[in-house]
C-alpha cells in the first residue's frame, strides 16, 4: 500500500509538472541570490586573505620621522609576539614635472610583502630595476633604460627596466597614495636592490605577528588582534622617540660645542690683548672669530630645534585600495543580508499559499481516505513527501547554483585592484538556512493546513466547502461609477473583494517582486549618482592645480582661475572615533567671499547654507558619522607630525571623501605652520578631454606650476563597482521571480474556480469573454500591486543603500523615474505574458469533468 500511495504522490507531480516546477523555481530563485548574495562578501575576503597569504604581506608597517636603526630592528625583532620583522629603504623622487615615483630597496632573502611578477624578472644587480605594472601605460618597456634625477639615497642614477610586478602593499590597480613631493601624489611604484641605496638609517620596518596567521585578513578578530600586538609593541619603543633624535644630533651637537669651545677660548685670548697693541691682522682675526662663533651658535641653536622623531604604526588599512577593497566587500555583505532575504521572504510567501491551496483542493481525498480508516500520518506521507521534494530540490540547486555563479561573477567584475584569483569556500551555513527556509516554505505549510483539515470530520471533509457569499462593495455605492461599468466588470470588482486572502496574497506577491526590482534599480541611481551629485551639488569646480609659490599667476583660455579660488589643501588623518585610517583632506580657502561659487556648505539636516567662521571647522557629513561628532564637538587630527585640535562648528552634506573646511584664519589659530595657499579650485570652460589635457599641458608649461588633477574625472577608484554588478543580478532575479510568482498565483486561482469558470462557459461566454473575466482582475491587482510594490521598493532602498554606506562614501538616495517606469512595465508584460498562457489553458477547460468534480 505505501508504494501505491508513493505512486500516487508521483502521480499529483507528474499530473501538475506546471504547479511542481513553479514551487521549485520559486524556491530555487531565492536560494540562489540569497546562499550566492551572502556567500559573495566571506568570497571576496577570503579571496583577498590567500593572496595576501600568499604573497606574505605583513600586519605591520613601522616608519620614523628620523630614521629607524638597527637598534629599533632588535627591539621589534625580540617582540614575544613578532615573527618576522624586515627593514627597507625607500626614497621620493620627483622623476618629471608631473610625475612622482617611490624607489624601495629589493631583497632576495626578504619574506614579507613578496613582489608578483607580471612580467620580466625580479632584480638582481645594484643597475637593474623593475617598476610599478601600472607604469606600463606611461610607455616603459622592459630592456629601457631608466633615470632618474640625482638623489640622496640612491647611488646610481641610471637603471634597466628588468620586469613589471604588482605588490600587495598596493591592492588597487589605480591609485599609489599621496606625499609631501611634487604633486603630492605618487604615480607608482619602483623596486630596486639594497645595494643600491646608500642610506644610514632604514625608511619602514615591515612586521609580521605570530598569532594572525589563523584570523582572515579584513575580519574584525583580526584587526582586533593587530591591535593589541601593536599596542604592546608601542610600549616596547616608548622611548625611542627620544634616543633617536639623542643619537642623530648628539654627535653632531658635540662637535659643535667642541668647536665653539675653541673658537671662544681664542677669542677670550686676543680680547685680552690691549686694543693698542692689536695690530690690524689681530682685528681681522678676532672680527673673523666672531663671525665663527655666532655660526656655530645658529647651528648649535638649529640643532637644538630638532624635533623629537615620531613613530608612526600603520597597519593593513593603510596600503593603498586595501580597505577600499574590504569596504566594498562588507557594503555587498550588508546588503546581502536585506536584498535577499526579502527575496526568499516573498519565494517563502507565495510557495506557502501555493501549497496550502493545493491540499486544499484535495479535501475530498483526504475525507474519503479518513473515512477508509487510513491514519492521519498515512494521509499526510503524501504531502509532505511533495513538499519535501520541492522544498529540498529547489533550495539545494538554488543554494549550489548562487555558490557557483554570482560570487565569481561579481569578483571578475572588481577590475579595480590587483586581486586576480578567485578562491572560493563553500557557504555550508547560508545552504541550510536556505534548505530551512525552502522546507518552511513547503512542508511549514503543508503541516498548518493539514492539521487545520485533519481536525474536520470525514463527512465534513468529503463536502465542497459553500461558495462565499456575496456582498456589496463600496464601489456599488459610488452610483455614477457603478451604473457606467457593464456586468463583466460590476462581477470581477465583485469576485476580487469576495475572495480576500486571495487578493491580498495576489497583492503582496506582485508588490514584492516590483519593489524588488525598483530597489535594484535604485542602488543603481544611487550608485551611477554617487560621483554627479557629488560635483553638481557639492564640489562645483573641476580642476585642482598645485603651484610651488602661493602668489603664482596661472594663465590659460580654457580656465577661470580667481583669486578666491586659491586654498590651501593638506591630508591630515583623523585619531578619534574611527577604526581606519581615514584620510581628510582639509581645505583652507583664502578668502571666504566667493568660495561657495566653488564648494555648496550645504546643512546636512536643514540643508540650508552654511558659512565659514573663525569659531572652528565645518567637517562632511560621513565624517561626522565615522568620528561621533556634531556641532561643538572637540576633534583632534594629526597633521605630519604636529596634532592639530579643532572644534566642529558645522556638519555639511557631501558624497564622496572626507573633507575638513575651514578659514586661513582658523587655520592659523589650530596649527603650527603658517597658512600659504599653494592650490587653485579651477572652473574650466570645456570638460572635454581633449580640452582637458591641452589645458594640463599648457599649465605645465608654466614655471612653478606642480601638478593638475581632475577630481570629477579621476574618482573611478571608489568602491562601488562590485555593487554595480550585484545591482544587475538583483534586477534580473526579481525579473524572474515575478514571472513565476504571477504565473503561479494566476495558476492557483484557475485552479481554485474551475467550477465557477466552467460553469460561465456552459453558460454560453466565449473564450475570450472567459480570459477577460479572469485576467480583469489580474489586471486591477496587478496595478494595485504595482503601486504597493513602488513604496516597498522606495523603503527598501533606502534601507539597503544606508546599510550600504562606508569607508568615505554617502550615497545619495534617489530613485530615477525610468526606475518605476521599468518595474511597472516589467511586471505588467509578465502579466501579459501569464495572461497568454491562461488563454489557452482556459480553452482546455473539460467543463463535464469540473462541473461533475465534486459528485
Amino acid at each position: 500500500m505505501n508504494s501505491t500511495y508513493f505512486k500516487a504522490t508521483i502521480r499529483e507531480i507528474t499530473y501538475s509538472w506546471g504547479k511542481f516546477i513553479s514551487i521549485v523555481l520559486i524556491i530555487l530563485l531565492g536560494s540562489l541570490l540569497y546562499v550566492g548574495i551572502r556567500a559573495t562578501g566571506p568570497d571576496l575576503d577570503n579571496s583577498a586573505d590567500k593572496y595576501f597569504a600568499q604573497q606574505n604581506l605583513g600586519d605591520l608597517n613601522v616608519t620614523s620621522t628620523l630614521g629607524l636603526t638597527d637598534k629599533d630592528l632588535n627591539l621589534v625583532r625580540h617582540d614575544k609576539n613578532v615573527q618576522t620583522v624586515e627593514p627597507n629603504h625607500m626614497v621620493t623622487v620627483k622623476k618629471s614635472q608631473n610625475q612622482v615615483v617611490q624607489v624601495y630597496s629589493y631583497s632576495k632573502a626578504a619574506k614579507l610583502n613578496k613582489l608578483k611578477v607580471v612580467s620580466g624578472k625580479l632584480p638582481t644587480k645594484a643597475d637593474q630595476i623593475v617598476l610599478d605594472a601600472k607604469a606600463k601605460s606611461d610607455g616603459y618597456k622592459l630592456g629601457q633604460t631608466y633615470t632618474l634625477p640625482k638623489t640622496d639615497g640612491l647611488k646610481g642614477q641610471s637603471f634597466k627596466i628588468v620586469g613589471f610586478v604588482n605588490s600587495p602593499l598596493f591592492v588597487s590597480s589605480n591609485d599609489r597614495g599621496t606625499t609631501n613631493v611634487g604633486s603630492g601624489e605618487v604615480d607608482y611604484f619602483a623596486y630596486t636592490p639594497q645595494q643600491a641605496f646608500n642610506q644610514k638609517a632604514y625608511a619602514t620596518m615591515a612586521v609580521r605577528f605570530n598569532n594572525t596567521a589563523d584570523l582572515t585578513a579584513g575580519t574584525s578578530q583580526y584587526n582586533k588582534q593587530v591591535n593589541r600586538d601593536q599596542a604592546q609593541l608601542e610600549d616596547r619603543l616608548n622611548a625611542r622617540p627620544k634616543q633617536r633624535r639623542a643619537e642623530l644630533i648628539g654627535p653632531e651637537l658635540t662637535q659643535v660645542n667642541q668647536q665653539l669651545t675653541k673658537l671662544q677660548k681664542q677669542a677670550k685670548q686676543l680680547q685680552a690683548v690691549p686694543s693698542q697693541y692689536q695690530s690690524a691682522t689681530t682685528k681681522a682675526a678676532a672680527k673673523k672669530l666672531d663671525v665663527g662663533i655666532a655660526k656655530l651658535q645658529a647651528a648649535k641653536t638649529q640643532l637644538q630645534k630638532t624635533p623629537q622623531a615620531t613613530y608612526l604604526y600603520n597597519d593593513r588599512t593603510a596600503n593603498v585600495g586595501y580597505q577600499d577593497y574590504f569596504d566594498e566587500s562588507k557594503s555587498i555583505a550588508a546588503i546581502a543580508v536585506i536584498f535577499p532575504g526579502f527575496f526568499l521572504f516573498i519565494a517563502v510567501l507565495i510557495t506557502f499559499t501555493t501549497i496550502s491551496r493545493m491540499i486544499e483542493k484535495n479535501r475530498r481525498e483526504i475525507g474519503l481516505m479518513r473515512a477508509l480508516g487510513y491514519t492521519k500520518g498515512f494521509i499526510s506521507m503524501k504531502y509532505v513527501i511533495y513538499s519535501v521534494l520541492a522544498g529540498v530540490l529547489g533550495s539545494i540547486a538554488g543554494g549550489i547554483l548562487g555558490t557557483m555563479t554570482l560570487p565569481k561573477f561579481i569578483f571578475s567584475m572588481l577590475s579595480n585592484n590587483n586581486l586576480t584569483q578567485y578562491v572560493g569556500v563553500i557557504p555550508w551555513a547560508f545552504i541550510v538556512e536556505a534548505i530551512i527556509a525552502g522546507l518552511v516554505a513547503t512542508l511549514g505549510s503543508a503541516t498548518v493546513v493539514l492539521i487545520i483539515n485533519l481536525r474536520e470530520k470525514p463527512t465534513e471533509l468529503m463536502r465542497e466547502r459553500a461558495p462565499k457569499a456575496g456582498k456589496r462593495i463600496l464601489m456599488e455605492r459610488i452610483k455614477p461609477l457603478w451604473n457606467r461599468m457593464n456586468f463583466n466588470q460590476k462581477v470581477s470588482y465583485r469576485n476580487l473583494f469576495r475572495y480576500k486572502t486571495r487578493m491580498v496574497m495576489t497583492i503582496v506577491g506582485i508588490a514584492g517582486c516590483t519593489g524588488l526590482m525598483l530597489a535594484g534599480f535604485g542602488i543603481r541611481d544611487s550608485v551611477n549618482d554617487l560621483i554627479p551629485d557629488q560635483f553638481k551639488q557639492v564640489q562645483h569646480y573641476q580642476g585642482i592645480v598645485t603651484l610651488s609659490d602661493s602668489n603664482k599667476q596661472i594663465h590659460d583660455r580654457n580656465i577661470s582661475a580667481q583669486k578666491s579660488a586659491m586654498v590651501q589643501s593638506i591630508t591630515v588623518s583623523p585619531t578619534k572615533g574611527t577604526k581606519r585610517n581615514a584620510t581628510v583632506t582639509m581645505v583652507a580657502p583664502k578668502s571666504t567671499a566667493h568660495f561657495g561659487k566653488y564648494v555648496s556648505l550645504s546643512s546636512a539636516k536643514t540643508g540650508k547654507t552654511q558659512k565659514l567662521t573663525n569659531s572652528g571647522v565645518i567637517i562632511t557629513e560621513k565624517l561626522a558619522t565615522d568620528m561621533h561628532a556634531k556641532k561643538g564637538t572637540q576633534l583632534s587630527a594629526k597633521l605630519g607630525n604636529k596634532l592639530l585640535k579643532v572644534r566642529v562648528a558645522g556638519v555639511t552634506k557631501n558624497y564622496a571623501g572626507h573633507y575638513m573646511y575651514l578659514t586661513s584664519q582658523y587655520f592659523n589659530q589650530v596649527s603650527t605652520t603658517k597658512y600659504a595657499p599653494t592650490a587653485r579650485l579651477l572652473k574650466i570652460k570645456s570638460e572635454s578631454a581633449s580640452s582637458r589635457h591641452q589645458t594640463s599641458r599648457n599649465l605645465l608649461k608654466q614655471s612653478g606650476v606642480l601638478n593638475v588633477t581632475y577630481p570629477r574625472y579621476a574618482s573611478s577608484s571608489l568602491g562601488t563597482v562590485g555593487l554595480s554588478s550585484v545591482v544587475l543580478i538583483f534586477i534580473a532575479l526579481s525579473a524572474a521571480l515575478g514571472l513565476v510568482v504571477l504565473y503561479n498565483l494566476t495558476n492557483v486561482n484557475i485552479s481554485e474556480r474551475m467550477r465557477e469558470l466552467s460553469t460561465i462557459k456552459v453558460l454560453g461566454f466565449y473564450d475570450n469573454e472567459v480570459t477577460a473575466y479572469v485576467a480583469r482582475e489580474n489586471v486591477v491587482l496587478t496595478l494595485a500591486g504595482i503601486v504597493f510594490g513602488w513604496f516597498i521598493g522606495l523603503i527598501l532602498h533606502h534601507f539597503i543603500m544606508i546599510k550600504a554606506q562606508t569607508g568615505a562614501i554617502l550615497f545619495p538616495l534617489t530613485v530615477h523615474y525610468p526606475g518605476y517606469i521599468w518595474s511597472a512595465v516589467l511586471t505588467a508584460c509578465f502579466s501579459l505574458v501569464v495572461g497568454v498562457i491562461t488563454h489557452y489553458k482556459l480553452k482546455n477547460i473539460d467543463m463535464l469533468d469540473s462541473l461533475s468534480s465534486s459528485e
